[in-house]
């Protein structure tokens, strides 16, 4: 769904009238639910994407909780290349794939890297 489709023009309006009629204590449950369900409206499987960083950061947050030290940054940097990570993959690799391919074709070399033809989350 698209910010500007007539979908997000219906959409965006219901959940602010369901969030305001709501009272204060269910209100953070209904916007997660809506962003839940906006995130899936293209290609519902994206969700997992979803759910895997945020168990990642999920994960990373209660380490650095209980760490002291030095290990407290190697948890967050280790959430911060998961995050990082699942954002190259979608948003750099058809980049990377195919300028390495043409890099392999000026100098000869046969092309081989496949392109991941993904829709971006």
């Amino acid at each position: 769904m698209l910010f500007n489709s007539i979908e997000f023009f219906v959409f965006f309006p219901v959940v602010v009238t369901v969030f305001f009629a709501l009272p204060q204590s269910a209100r953070k449950s209904w916007l997660l639910g809506a962003s839940c369900v906006f995130y899936m409206v293209l290609i519902p499987a994206y969700i997992l994407i979803l759910f895997f960083t945020i168990g990642i950061d999920y994960w990373a947050g209660l380490a650095i909780d209980r760490s002291e030290g030095t290990r407290r940054k190697v948890y967050l940097w280790m959430s911060i290349a998961a995050n990082v990570g699942v954002l190259a993959i979608f948003k750099y690799a058809l980049f990377l794939a195919d300028s390495t391919n043409a890099l392999l074709s000026f100098i000869g070399l046969p092309p081989d890297i496949p392109l991941l033809r993904i829709l971006l989350p």
